[in-house]
Parts: structure tokens; C-alpha cells; sequence
């Protein structure tokens, strides 16, 4: 939590009258090393409650702290609780609390914004300047028994809602903020790179919305067949209009008898897998009849940086591009989003020339929540079939290595299971 929000450091006798078994939690304690074990049973604050933690699915960033000791450029230095993608039950609430109750169904909203800084005043609290984010260095994750916070982050859940789908809710939270972020509107056409959960969640969020024409792109041929059978809860058909299994762009020319071909000048590779991946566009376009000369949005949902690449490509001129997470995954098998690597090359003449909006995003906005709970509360999106595995707490190991596998989509871990 902030420090702006550390009231108070003594467990309120409403909290140790409880007498809670111990705060099991899954500990990532160096680069791809995990142990469950007990930890601090966090401090009820006056504003806040007490949640029983009863699922909690792994994301992206979760797997690459695991595989690569850190993400973004952060390293983890130190064992840190990790999860962030949590739902529970209220089973104690601060003296402050009037609007949650022990037995309420929450959402635990992951990001802690300080309310103080300039990004905060201006209602930008993704982006604040002294965020706490569960799961991140220097911050505790969610992924144990017992997890404390602020009541508002923490939005009632509908009792419609199991908690395996509670525990999916956040990354729907994001792809609510990426319909904001891209303004995506009806009777648009949208590509999506990447057939991971954002990606599958983007798609759904936008045929909620009306989309016209949406088309998904993955290396991966298990995630673009899932796609394929995403079903929408609305039609009863598929969500994607096609999907295409992609492969890696081509980083040399090649010459009329299949040598490799070199220009007088020394040539970029940038610029060669960028020509590639006009050529692959003008293909994609013809075969779904787009009439225009690209699609109207694009969501860059891989991390790869192909998928960058392609997307300026098929992204018509004035179209809109937003890339959800920026670096590069370290493998070109297994496109999850967001990497430890912080570079890639980018097509910026493409960008200027066909006047190309590029938007990145962080997380969501204070509306997110409440707007993706509406969502599956109306039978808008459907999360279940997404969750393609549930372990227990016990076997966090096994979870994250099933996530590195490529084999799963959306894994779902039972925090009470000990």
C-alpha cells in the first residue's frame, strides 16, 4: 500500500479475534523459484477491510517476474508475494467502512494510486506517480489466504459470478480501458495482434460494442485455434471474423534465385520486415474484402515485435493503434505481453506518412471495474470459457509453468486450497 495510507501498524481486535490459520501465500524468491509458504497476515486499516482470498488468475507480468526474475526493467531484488488478479470475501471491515459488510463478494482492485500527486488530481490514477500494484517490486501481490485494502478498490460483486470468472475480472478490466484508450466505436474494423487473454478480451469487449469486422493474429497455432471457437454470449457465433496464424518476418531480402539479396547501400533490418510486413497486409486486407486501405483500429496485445510492425501495416491511413504492453517477450513461440526487454524497432516514417494515432495504456481508469463487472452481469462477455485450468494454492509452481507452456489460456488458482 501507499504510505499515505498506512494508518495504522496494530491488527485491530476484530481481526485477531478471528484467529485465521496461516497467510499461505505464493512467494516468487528468486528467477523461476516459487514457494508457498505462510507470510504477515496484512493490517486492517480504518478504511479498509479484511478479504478470504478465494481465486486468483496469473498474468503476463506475474509469469515474466517468474521466468525472468523481473519485468519492465524491474528486476525483483527481494521475495515477493506475487498476484494480482484477485477476488474475495469480506471477512472483516474497518471502524471507518460503511459500505461493505463481512460476506460481501468483492473484486480486489490491484493498482493503489497515492490521490495526491499531479497524474491523480487530473483523474489519470493508472499513471500515478507512487502507485502500489500488487505483484509488483516493492509491493505485496494477492496471491495468499488473507489480503488487506482500501474498501473502494474493492467493488461488490454479483452472486451470478463464480470465482474462477471473478478471479478473470481484471484483465476484462483492461480491455474495457484499451475500448476507452482506442475509442472504439460501432461498425468499426479492428485487427488484433495477439490471441492471448487481452487479446481474446479486447475482441470481446469490442463486439460488445458493435464492431464491425474483427480479425486476430498470433504465432502461436493453439491460441489462434481457441480464438476461432471463442463464442460470442450475444450470437452464439464466433467473436473473430478470421484468424491468422502468423509467422516471424523476415529479417533479409531475398534475391530472384533465392540467395540473399543486398542492395548498393546498407539496408535496415527495421525497414526489411516492415516491407514484409506491408506485402502480408495487402493479402490479409484482400482476403477479408476490406475495402478501405486498412482497418480502423489496431490493439497490439503481444508485446512482439512483429506484431508492431504488422499492425502500422494494416492499420489504414488516420487509423488509431494502441499498444497495450511495449517490449518484447522472450520468446517468439509464446507472444504473453509484457517482457523484460524495454526496445523494439517501430515503423515511425509508416506512422507520420499515414498519420497513425499510437497510444500506449497502463492498466485502467476508475470506471473499468464497474464497467467490466456490468459487462459479465449482463451476458456482454463470457469469461468462463477463457479459464482453461484450475489448481490449487498449493500448486503455484505448476500453474506458472503451465502459463509458460503456451498450452493454456487463462489459468486459475484457488487461494483457499492450501
Amino acid at each position: 500500500m501507499s504510505r499515505y495510507h498506512q494508518l495504522t501498524t496494530e491488527q485491530p481486535a476484530s481481526v485477531v479475534d478471528l484467529n485465521l490459520a496461516p497467510n499461505t501465500s505464493c512467494v516468487l524468491v528468486k528467477k523461476q523459484t516459487i514457494e508457498v509458504r505462510p507470510t504477515p497476515l496484512p493490517i486492517l486499516q480504518p478504511d479498509g477491510i479484511l478479504v478470504k482470498v478465494m481465486a486468483s488468475g496469473i498474468c503476463g507480468s506475474d509469469l515474466h517476474n517468474y521466468l525472468a526474475g523481473g519485468v519492465g526493467g524491474r528486476p525483483v531484488t527481494e521475495p515477493l508475494v506475487m498476484g494480482h488478479e484477485s477476488s474475495g470475501e469480506v471477512i472483516a471491515v474497518g471502524e471507518f467502512v460503511t459500505t461493505h459488510k463481512v460476506g460481501d463478494r468483492v473484486a480486489i482492485e490491484p493498482g493503489l494510486p497515492c490521490r495526491r500527486c499531479a497524474n491523480c488530481k487530473a483523474g489519470r490514477m493508472n499513471i500515478c506517480l507512487d502507485v502500489k500494484y500488487c505483484g509488483a517490486p516493492g509491493s505485496v501481490g494477492s496471491l495468499m489466504r488473507y489480503f488487506a485494502l482500501p474498501a473502494d478498490m474493492a467493488p461488490h460483486l454479483p452472486e451470478s459470478l463464480s470465482w474462477e470468472e471473478a478471479g478473470s475480472l481484471q484483465p476484462l478490466a483492461i480491455g474495457v480501458a484499451i475500448g476507452i484508450r482506442a475509442d472504439l466505436r460501432a461498425h468499426q474494423t479492428l485487427a488484433i495482434m495477439g490471441c492471448g487473454p487481452i487479446g481474446l478480451i479486447t475482441a470481446a469487449v469490442a463486439h460488445a460494442n458493435s464492431a464491425k469486422l474483427i480479425i486476430g493474429f498470433d504465432i502461436n497455432p493453439k491460441r489462434c485455434e481457441f480464438a476461432r471457437k471463442y463464442i460470442s454470449p450475444i450470437t452464439g457465433r464466433p467473436i473473430f471474423d478470421r484468424v491468422f496464424q502468423v509467422d516471424s518476418l523476415p529479417t533479409t531480402r531475398k534475391s530472384a534465385n533465392g540467395a540473399n539479396g543486398h542492395d548498393a547501400h546498407d539496408e535496415n533490418v527495421g525497414d526489411v520486415k516492415y516491407d514484409a510486413a506491408k506485402e502480408r497486409a495487402k493479402e490479409y486486407l484482400a482476403i477479408m474484402n476490406v475495402e478501405a486501405d486498412g482497418v480502423d483500429r489496431v490493439v497490439e496485445a503481444s508485446g512482439a515485435e512483429d506484431a508492431g510492425l504488422l499492425g502500422i501495416a494494416i492499420a489504414k491511413q488516420g487509423a488509431t493503434s494502441v499498444v497495450t504492453f511495449t517490449m518484447l517477450t522472450p520468446s517468439p513461440d509464446l507472444a504473453v505481453g509484457l517482457g523484460h526487454h524495454q526496445t523494439n524497432i517501430f515503423p515511425t516514417l509508416a506512422v507520420t506518412n499515414k498519420e497513425i494515432d499510437v497510444k500506449g495504456i497502463t492498466r485502467y481508469t476508475s470506471t473499468c471495474f464497474p464497467n467490466a463487472i456490468d459487462l459479465v452481469r449482463r451476458g456482454q462477455v463470457d469469461l468462463k470459457q477463457l479459464i482453461t485450468l484450475v489448481l490449487p494454492l498449493t500448486e503455484s509452481k505448476r500453474a506458472f509453468d503451465a502459463v509458460a507452456s503456451g498450452e493454456e489460456i487463462k489459468v486459475i488458482i484457488k487461494n483457499q486450497e492450501c
